[in-house]
């Protein structure tokens, strides 16, 4: 005999899931992603030079280094400060070095 499993009907009003977006394992995979989605170029994430100065290579401008900086905050429950993105954390490697060590307890 065979079963089926009938799933329970959602509740009136409950919101839909959006569909999975798969996320690259590695900060850095994360962060050339997000930054190749945000340049004005939309190059593709492989093109992406992890040592360039984010600003000074045109892979964000402003707005879309605000728009990182959000991402960074939401996905990895780190807050990095805009003047860091013009200094000391100005590309990709830096950047994922910061996220990692602060994700794993250090203080910035």
């Amino acid at each position: 005999m065979w079963f089926s499993k009938k799933s329970s009907p959602q509740p009136a009003g409950a919101a839909v899931a959006p569909a999975v977006v798969p996320i690259p394992s590695s900060v850095t995979g994360w962060l050339r992603a997000t930054v190749a989605r945000l340049s004005r170029d939309h190059l593709p994430p492989d093109a992406i030079d992890v040592r360039a100065h984010l600003l000074d290579s045109g892979y964000v401008d402003s707005l879309s280094s605000t728009e990182l900086l959000t991402g960074i905050e939401r996905q990895f429950g780190v807050r990095i400060d805009e003047m860091d993105i013009v200094g000391r954390l100005c590309n990709i490697e830096a950047l994922a070095r910061e996220i990692e060590s602060r994700a794993n307890g250090a203080t910035p």
